[in-house]
């Protein structure tokens, strides 16, 4: 009975005097932007303890860039080359002749 005493007090003393604490760790949620609708998305969810949403619709609604034709650089097509079918091909031939 002493050693089942004995080990119930040192077991209590050393709960009581450990540094070793349990708290709740908040989230920061500072790091997503509330100027688009996907990143206010992101910060309600994260305020509400929600992981952040891998597919969200309103990423979804951005315009994507499937061939990346915008950003490269336009070839330069010769006079003879337009074709005279299309508004673009007019307009192409009609800015040859110009800078001529």
């Amino acid at each position: 009975m002493m050693k089942i005493l004995n080990f119930i007090i040192i077991l209590m003393t050393v709960l009581f005097f450990t540094s070793y604490s349990l708290g709740e760790v908040k989230k920061d949620c500072s790091q997503y932007s509330t100027k688009t609708l996907s990143g206010l998305s992101d910060k309600m969810r994260c305020k509400k303890g929600l992981p952040p949403l891998k597919k969200n619709f309103f990423k979804s609604l951005q315009l994507k860039n499937k061939n990346s034709e915008i950003d490269s650089p336009k070839k330069k097509i010769a006079c003879g080359e337009h074709s005279a079918k299309t508004l673009s091909g007019l307009f192409g031939i009609i800015k040859c002749k110009r800078s001529k």
